[in-house]
């Protein structure tokens, strides 16, 4: 009896063991929640931003959260694994468009701008804030870019899967 007994309890910690390293080893795919570090990079090797050193970020896959193109990229991978990705401007923030590029004179623009570089946040039609950067001053007028900061950018990212659960295993 005492045998059978060890047996089963070495089938069953053995069974325990083999569930919990498949729950360790789990895919991205949709509703997957992901732990993630990444870099991202423009213009060759720009960083503009990072979570290298301040710990990692977390998503739910296929939520819309990330780019679509980068969800498709990271799809399949696992915990541990790395990853270069590339994504081209039309499947990021799209190519420049040069219809939201306005030349606006400097007596209508908010107080106190007048910085090429600068974030302005200007009502749009309906009055609702829209963000523009200033591009360029002269006497009279600034040129403002409506373009998303990364329109026209090719992005990459250098990703490393942190973590990936199941959704029900957060119960």
């Amino acid at each position: 009896m005492r045998k059978t007994v060890c047996v089963f309890l070495m089938c069953l910690v053995t069974l325990c063991a083999f569930e919990a390293a498949a729950q360790d080893d789990i895919a991205i795919s949709k509703n997957r929640i992901v732990s993630l570090q990444y870099t991202l990079f423009i213009d060759g090797n720009k960083v503009i931003e990072t979570t290298m050193g301040k710990g990692s970020m977390t998503y739910v896959h296929g939520k819309g959260q990330l780019l679509e193109a980068l969800e498709d990229e990271l799809e399949g991978m696992r915990k541990g694994q790395e990853k270069n990705i590339v994504i081209n401007p039309k499947d990021a923030y799209g190519e420049i468009n040069k219809e939201f590029i306005i030349k606006m004179p400097l007596e209508k623009l908010p107080g106190g701008a007048g910085v090429e570089g600068e974030v302005l946040s200007i009502s749009g039609e309906d009055t609702t804030p829209v963000k523009c950067t200033v591009t360029k001053i002269d006497s009279k007028n600034a040129t403002l870019d409506f373009n998303h900061p990364l329109a026209g950018k090719i992005l990459r990212y250098k990703v490393k899967i942190i973590d990936v659960k199941d959704i029900r295993q957060l119960g």
